[in-house]
């Protein structure tokens, strides 16, 4: 579940160096700017030449003065929804009976001092919702040995259930480790994943096109991008 070599561009680590790029995609950037991220010149490098390889970047290497830019944003992103699945995080599918959620979940969070960022349906909403889908997705910074004590304990306090088949509540430690919460932001009231997490975890949902292409018109009405 959270093994994954550095040979996998869209792995945990060499993921930052993807994620940086695509924040900033007209910039260019030296190995060296990876530092900043916490990107060993080493990862930096291996990811960068992989990079180069499918035709994502252009790189000019001139010693220290070596330079790569982005030059195909869309086909990674692409690729990046093809290698990426919901499943290389480890979650629980839950059902929560009632209309108030979110609120009782961000208070129970508080209160145990569990850091947490929603993302998919749950995060996309708190944008501009359109697709009438009232599921809950939520990534949660606790130890993998503390998963299912905690979901006992949620199961307890507001009432979750587990059922034979299917839920409206997706709770999961991220595949994503480094970056899910480095790079989370706030929508109204609660934090949340970054666009570009929301689109890979969008594009895994079913209406999750549809919703994305939403946000995309929305945003660009706004002079703003999605991803």
């Amino acid at each position: 579940m959270f093994t994954r070599t550095h040979k996998n561009i869209f792995s945990d680590r060499s993921s930052l160096v993807l994620r940086a790029m695509l924040q900033n995609p007209e910039k260019t950037w030296s190995v060296r700017d990876f530092l900043k991220i916490g990107v060993s010149i080493g990862l930096a490098n291996q990811t960068l030449n992989r990079m180069e390889h499918r035709g994502y970047i252009l790189r000019k290497r001139c010693g220290r003065n070596s330079s790569s830019k982005l030059v195909q944003k869309e086909m990674l992103l692409n690729d990046w929804v093809e290698a990426y699945s919901l499943d290389m995080n480890h979650g629980e599918l839950l059902h929560y009976p009632g209309k108030d959620f979110l609120p009782r979940f961000a208070s129970f969070m508080k209160e145990e001092k569990i850091r947490y960022v929603l993302t998919g349906f749950s995060a996309s909403r708190l944008i501009s919702p359109y697709v009438l889908d009232e599921r809950h997705f939520a990534y949660l910074d606790i130890p993998f040995e503390k998963f299912q004590e905690l979901i006992e304990l949620l199961q307890n306090r507001l009432g979750l259930l587990k059922l034979a088949q299917g839920g409206n509540v997706w709770i999961a430690l991220p595949y994503y480790q480094s970056s899910i919460f480095r790079d989370a932001q706030t929508l109204g009231r609660y934090p949340a994943a970054s666009n570009l997490q929301i689109f890979l975890d969008l594009m895994e949902l079913p209406a999750g096109v549809e919703e994305i292409k939403h946000l995309q018109q929305f945003l660009k009405k706004r002079g703003k991008t999605f991803v």
